[in-house]
């Protein structure tokens, strides 16, 4: 299974390919979280589906993205399409979140 880095996401100019195989496909890839998105987690546990989402997905600092109905379902529960609550813009996980929900 694919393993992505912050790195890769930010310097990719589109997302379209990881679109199409994890949303259309359903093709499972893994992501390791950065510092920063661990202490967003962190602060944001137990008070955002988005937050119980990753938790269930988390095995150490490496979300696994599996069902792309459920992560939209999270973000959706948390009144945000597209969207993670309080989660910079400028982050990868967030521009995960909207091009993958």
């Amino acid at each position: 299974m694919k393993l992505l880095t912050s790195e890769q996401i930010l310097n990719a100019e589109d997302l379209y390919n990881l679109q199409d195989s994890f949303a259309c496909s359903g093709i499972p890839f893994k992501y390791l979280l950065t510092d920063g998105e661990k202490d967003w987690l962190s602060f944001v546990s137990g008070r955002y589906s988005i937050a119980d989402y990753i938790r269930e997905r988390l095995n150490g600092d490496v979300l696994t993205f599996s069902d792309p109905e459920s992560l939209t379902n999270a973000l959706q529960g948390d009144g945000i399409d597209n969207k993670a609550v309080m989660l910079s813009d400028d982050s990868a996980l967030q521009r995960l979140f909207f091009w993958l929900s």
